[in-house]
């Protein structure tokens, strides 16, 4: 099911596989995202400065294609380190919104407040950031 709905074009950018072996198996494990999936529409893409990598995924509706490098002007650009980003599908959902009162959330928020992590279009596209994280954490 989920491995025709992720399209990794970023063969030469490792971390790629990293998250489209997330995303395909939060969606293979946890059928209840894919209406969230199914209603994302939009660029996000992931800056890691620390490995030196970047990709972009696009959203349409139900498909997902990853390509190399931050392509045009994404409606986000997630910038952090690649174990910052590996953290944030971690934060739980509740009530259909991720959860920053545990652990986990406030871990997120701390890295906002700090610095550590830059997320470009997160006032513009607050739906998109939500879909994204939903569908992304492994809770």
């Amino acid at each position: 099911m989920a491995e025709n709905i992720v399209d990794n074009r970023a063969e030469e950018v490792p971390f790629s596989y990293v998250i489209a072996d997330l995303l395909t198996g939060n969606l293979q494990q946890k059928p209840r995202k894919m209406t969230t999936f199914n209603n994302m529409f939009g660029e996000v893409a992931l800056n890691l400065p620390d490995i030196e990598a970047a990709v972009t995924l696009i959203f349409a509706g139900g498909r997902v294609r990853i390509e190399p490098g931050i392509l045009g002007k994404p409606d986000l650009i997630i910038n952090s380190s690649s174990e910052n980003i590996i953290s944030l599908n971690a934060i739980n959902i509740k009530f259909g919104l991720p959860y920053y009162f545990d652990e986990a959330g406030r871990n997120v928020l701390k890295q906002l407040w700090s610095g550590d992590l830059k997320i470009q279009g997160l006032l513009t596209h607050p739906l998109l950031l939500t879909r994204f994280t939903k569908i992304m954490s492994v809770m």
